[in-house]
């Protein structure tokens, strides 16, 4: 009887490299991973977060109207990117309410991501991340048109 492996997930840092480069390219930036950037995949990872679903809050941030449409914008200018994977409420110290937690929200919206965008955006990217990220996007249902 052959033993079946367990399906393995990227490390923190290989992932985080990953994420950095869609990051760069989907919103045209030139972001080095940071070690604080590290930690954040590393404690989503931890709380139970797939590494499919990290991928696809970026992709929702980049390709979403609304709520994710802000947080895309600032992300284009000079929001660092580990704000996307906020999962955990902090108190904001200066006005006492809860922070947001983003991660939770673009999972959540991942359903109404506009195919065009998500279209666009994938025939401009590199060869090798179009066909590691189409194959994520089919994973995860997402439309293309």
């Amino acid at each position: 009887m052959e033993k079946t492996k367990k399906p393995t997930h990227p490390s923190a840092e290989d992932l985080s490299i990953t994420l950095i480069r869609f990051f760069n390219l989907a919103f045209g930036r030139n972001v080095r991973g940071s070690r604080e950037f590290i930690e954040s995949v590393s404690t989503a990872l931890w709380a139970g977060y797939y590494p499919d679903e990290l991928r696809i809050a970026f992709w929702v941030a980049r390709c979403s109207s609304g709520k994710a449409s802000w947080l895309g914008e600032q992300l284009r200018g000079d929001m660092l990117p580990y704000i996307v994977l906020r999962h955990q409420g902090r108190l904001n110290n200066v006005t006492g309410k809860e922070a947001k937690r983003w991660l939770d929200d673009l999972l959540a919206r991942a359903g109404e991501m506009n195919p065009v965008m998500v279209k666009a955006l994938l025939e401009v990217l590199p060869e090798d991340v179009r066909a590691s990220e189409g194959a994520m996007l089919s994973g995860m249902g997402v439309k293309i048109e």
